[in-house]
């Protein structure tokens, strides 16, 4: 049984999870602009998904930045009640190098356990500008929606999409909810986009941060590698939006979301931040 929340997809492929965690690379191929060497961060984060009131599972990201480079791996999985219905996990991991936009992905490994299927891709980013290789095991069959070579071109992979937002190179001067995304997860080819609504003061429920922040707005648009219904049905899904705060590290900066939901006939779908770490300590409160 599948679960009866249509923008939980929404909101895990906006927070660019839809294929995240775990695997171990192999090599991290692909080119992008080079960068000075600089000192090594840490970003570490946990998330919880909420729908109606009911915990759906947990979601983790370990990022890495050294020299240029940047690796990633992250695991998706649910947990609680809805695991009777629907037991999922998704992990993977990105390495690359760092742009003057942000991440530029060599190597992206996803894994996805769905009650008894299971799901391996790979992206293997070779030269810049031209589609990545993809593996897909077992095969993926989109014949009649299948995404074009040139719609492939100039993507990043979904955990990639996530160290651009938290990066916040690619958003717009002095505005780090204003920024685009182009993802292609090895079917699907969407975007991620995000826009500020206005300032505000953060306050989280759990004393994980108290300070000023913005009010964004995100949505999932879907573009091609789709099934015509899940494109029709597009328009139906509710507006997202995020509590945005910059923190800082040793060496760098982070556009963080604390919070991201939707508002839903079902209740509201929502990702928490449970933890936080940057650079091996909690952060500290403005």
């Amino acid at each position: 049984m599948k679960p009866r929340f249509p923008c939980l997809a929404a909101l895990v492929s906006l927070m660019s999870l839809a294929c995240l965690a775990p695997l171990p690379v192999l090599a991290a191929g692909g080119a992008g602009g080079e960068q000075p060497a600089q000192a090594g961060s840490r970003f570490q984060m946990a998330m919880t998904l909420y729908a109606g009131g009911i915990t759906l599972g947990k979601l983790e990201l370990d990022a890495a930045f050294r020299g240029g480079a940047y690796h990633a791996t992250s695991t998706l999985a649910t947990g609680g009640m809805v695991n009777a219905l629907w037991q999922s996990e998704i992990q993977a991991t990105s390495s690359g190098k760092m742009g003057p936009k942000g991440p530029v992905p060599g190597l992206y490994d996803s894994y996805d356990a769905h009650q008894d299927k299971k799901q391996e891709v790979s992206l293997t980013y070779e030269n810049a500008g031209t589609p990545p290789r993809l593996y897909a095991n077992p095969v993926y069959d989109t014949t009649g929606y299948d995404v074009k070579p040139d719609d492939q071109k100039n993507t990043v992979d979904p955990l990639s999409a996530m160290l651009v937002i938290l990066s916040g190179q690619a958003a717009a001067p002095g505005s780090p909810c204003d920024v685009t995304v182009p993802v292609f997860d090895g079917r699907r080819r969407y975007n991620v986009e995000m826009a500020k609504q206005r300032a505000i003061d953060i306050k989280m429920d759990n004393g994980l941060y108290a300070g000023p922040g913005l009010l964004c707005s995100l949505k999932y648009n879907q573009l091609a590698g789709f099934k015509p219904h899940v494109l029709k049905a597009k328009e139906s899904f509710p507006r997202l939006h995020a509590w945005v705060a910059t923190v800082h590290g040793k060496d760098r900066e982070y556009v963080v979301p604390f919070r991201v939901w939707a508002d839903t006939p079902y209740g509201v779908v929502a990702a928490v931040m449970s933890s936080l770490k940057v650079d091996g300590a909690p952060i500290k409160t403005p």
